[in-house]
């Protein structure tokens, strides 16, 4: 094979383009049921990790204070489990799920770092395993459309938690995560290679999810993303781009303002509020607003956490105390939030901040945050994209709670300067880097 078309360096970087292949297939019955969803592709990163064992020294070297960021965790934990309890399954999900985000961040270095494999065939495998996706959704919205028993029944059995009989849900654990890959991952994917591959299949697979009726929040996520996306990639110091932008930015919110007329549950929102406007909204916001609520009156837990594995503990804590809040303000009421009274042991928060907080405490949470910050000021990455980008990542983490997701690891992983394609080909070479991103010849 020759070194132009030598995608893999060994058989084990199939696993690697394996969970590339996998990366919208997050919600259905083959997958590993973790926190709020299913996926496979986060088992086959590590894997691949583990298959390249001997390279993970090296990628300790570079990313030691996450490295060793979930024996941290570990350790604050003990106070929780001391001083509360103990759930052993569900602590070995949550810093279960915390070890896969870190496969995922070390089977990037591996494959595009140290084995500097060529980013072309990997930007491809993921145009066309999210278009596939996309097709699947479009497939479902037709079942719904013209009522077709078997493509629903289909679906039924596929999917570990099932939107599709009223709206299409892709391969994703619920609608509402489709603006966590179309802007958590392809997005960023574009910042990082430019291939106008990505800029197509992003805005295509937004608005089709918007004329299909795909949710709410996908509205809302297209809404925050696109004016991030013109703040990036706008040249301010010319006077038209500038004009160009201001219309832009002025288009969003025209779209946006539309939106709340056209959909009907945006509409219901906007009339009746957050609480009482939608149960799905009412009940994500009591999800968060529970644990939440008993931070409040336990200082020690609010900075040191439940221990992981305990958030049904400070749910159940919480529960009466914000019950009576949510009460109080007309909040709508359903089975799901009168069954937190008495929460399962795994339950969840749909808010990344608010569950990690609750199992880890405040101060990890400020830890995570200067963490970041330092990796991207001591790697020189501040720059408007970047800004915008972690912009983008936090906001989209307040209503996705799943630690092993891969939109953090990416931005974390892109903060370092990488050289994706081998040094020795005689093709363009794409430097990735997000202070200045550029092809050398």
């Amino acid at each position: 094979m020759s070194q132009k078309s030598a995608i893999i360096s060994d058989p084990s970087d199939l696993l690697f383009y394996a969970a590339l292949m996998l990366l919208p297939v997050d919600g259905t019955v083959a997958g590993i049921p973790l926190p709020y969803w299913t996926p496979l592709s986060p088992w086959l990163f590590l894997a691949y990790a583990l298959v390249n064992a001997r390279l993970l020294r090296t990628v300790a070297r570079r990313y030691l204070p996450f490295v060793l960021f979930p024996l941290l965790l570990v350790l604050l934990s003990f106070y929780g489990w001391t001083t509360i309890g103990f759930h052993g399954w569900a602590a070995a999900r949550s810093i279960g799920s915390v070890v896969l985000g870190l496969a995922c961040l070390a089977s990037l270095e591996i494959a595009l770092r140290i084995k500097r494999l060529p980013w072309k065939p990997m930007v491809t495998v993921l145009v066309a395993t999210y278009s596939c996706a996309f097709v699947v959704g479009a497939v479902q919205w037709a079942g719904v459309q013209w009522h077709v028993a078997g493509i629903r029944q289909f679906f039924a059995r596929l999917m570990y938690r099932n939107y599709t009989g009223e709206r299409p849900q892709f391969l994703f654990a619920e609608p509402s995560y489709i603006g966590m890959h179309l802007f958590g991952v392809l997005l960023p994917v574009y910042w990082l290679t430019r291939d106008r591959r990505v800029a197509v299949l992003v805005p295509v697979f937004a608005v089709g999810s918007l004329l299909m009726g795909a949710g709410t929040r996908i509205v809302i996520d297209s809404v925050v993303a696109g004016v991030l996306w013109l703040v990036a990639s706008i040249n301010f110091r010319r006077r038209g781009a500038t004009i160009g932008a201001v219309a832009g930015v002025g288009a969003v919110a025209a779209g946006a303002v539309a939106a709340v007329f056209l959909n009907p549950r945006l509409n219901k929102l906007a009339t009746d509020g957050l609480l009482n406007g939608d149960q799905s909204m009412s009940a994500r916001i009591f999800h968060m607003l529970a644990p939440a609520w008993a931070w409040k009156h336990d200082l020690w837990h609010t900075l040191f956490g439940w221990g992981v594995g305990n958030i049904s503990n400070a749910v159940r804590a919480g529960y009466w105390g914000a019950r009576r809040w949510y009460d109080a303000r007309g909040g709508l009421v359903n089975g799901e939030i009168r069954g937190l009274e008495n929460p399962p042991t795994d339950a969840f928060t749909m808010s990344a901040y608010v569950s990690f907080i609750t199992e880890f405490g405040a101060l990890a949470m400020l830890l995570v945050v200067l963490l970041v910050v330092a990796l991207l000021t001591v790697n020189h990455a501040w720059n408007r994209t970047t800004v915008c980008w972690l912009v983008l990542v936090a906001y989209l983490y307040v209503q996705f709670e799943a630690y092993g997701f891969y939109a953090l690891v990416l931005l974390v992983w892109g903060a370092k300067r990488l050289d994706t394609q081998r040094p020795d080909a005689k093709v363009p070479r794409l430097v990735v880097d997000t202070n200045r991103i550029h092809r050398v010849v």
